[in-house]
């Protein structure tokens, strides 16, 4: 029997990851080892991919018997989660055979403990192999525009173009008599830009923006980097051990 215990400190940030995550897929997989959590989801259109990583420093405590790899429900997880006030930390515990993850909220000021129970089974560990990117066109925005970015082009299409010229990163959106371009220069807003050669691609707004929206309000800017017709890679900067990172398919447009 494999049993695993993880406690994790800040429960805000993991509440608005799963949030992500799950709005993803409702289904994923969580995989602990001795070196932290790896956590990776794909849309069942297989058009997302967001891969969630948190080293062993992250966790207060992190004690399990082998490394294990848990299938789990992340409608009831990211429910259950958004009960998680700014002074609760996070408990994970699983125990193979169970039909459940318990996740307990922990209140770190008054250690309060509210306990529910996550339908979750072992799942076959299976390795996840990031797309492996060759961009020719690399930036970094802050949250605050990439919203704007996606709110603004959502009265247009559900179609978003990334055009990358002279240093510079143009996005686009037609519709029937609408029309809606944003030209982003280094410092304005952007806090890096380089583009190698020029470089066009189209994204789904639907899946762009449902699925980055929740991480957006923890995250400190987003690295993002695109080749023509190739996935958009998200990297996004939420100070400390975790990493999250999304791929997002191009589409014919």
């Amino acid at each position: 029997m494999v049993k695993v215990r993880a406690i994790y400190q800040s429960g805000s940030k993991l509440k608005k990851i799963t949030q992500a995550l799950a709005r993803i897929n409702d289904e994923g997989v969580f995989s602990f080892s001795d070196d932290g959590l790896l956590s990776w989801f794909f849309s069942p259109d297989k058009t997302v991919l967001g891969i969630f990583k948190v080293s062993s420093t992250a966790f207060e405590e992190l004690s399990l018997d082998g490394s294990i790899s848990i299938g789990i429900n992340m409608n009831d997880l990211s429910k259950v989660l958004r009960r998680a006030t700014r002074n609760d930390k996070i408990s994970l515990e699983y125990s193979t055979g169970h039909g459940f993850m318990k996740v307990s909220l922990i209140d770190e000021k008054t250690g309060v403990e509210r306990s529910f129970e996550v339908s979750a089974g072992e799942s076959e560990e299976r390795e996840i192999r990031e797309i492996n990117m060759k961009p020719t066109a690399r930036f970094v925005i802050s949250p605050n525009d990439i919203d704007t970015m996606i709110n603004d082009a959502k009265l247009v299409t559900d179609v978003l173009k990334f055009i990358g010229k002279d240093n510079r990163i143009t996005v686009e959106a037609s519709g029937e008599e609408k029309f809606y371009r944003w030209e982003m220069k280094p410092e304005d807003p952007l806090d890096e830009v380089e583009v190698e050669d020029y470089t066009e691609a189209s994204y789904s707004l639907n899946a762009l923006g449902s699925s980055i929206k929740p991480v957006t309000t923890i995250a400190e800017s987003i690295s993002m980097e695109f080749a023509t017709d190739y996935p958009l890679k998200m990297d996004f900067n939420i100070s400390g051990p975790e990493e999250f990172i999304m791929y997002i398919a191009p589409i014919s447009y």
